[in-house]
């Protein structure tokens, strides 16, 4: 009975780190995408600044 428990027991170890490094690797994912959406974002901006300014000049 000891051994079913101890493998039952290392079963569930192995689940619980495969869902922390599963977690780790979303969480990572959403912050590189928060980060090249406001990358571009500014990237617009720019752009959208520079086009107005070469339009109002000519």
């Amino acid at each position: 009975m000891k051994r079913k428990a101890q493998g039952a027991i290392e079963y569930l170890f192995m689940i619980a780190a495969a869902l922390v490094i599963i977690l780790i690797v979303v969480r990572q994912l959403r912050n590189k995408g928060s980060s090249a959406k406001q990358t571009a974002s500014e990237a617009e901006q720019q752009i959208n600044s520079t086009l107005q300014s070469l339009l109002s000049s000519g």
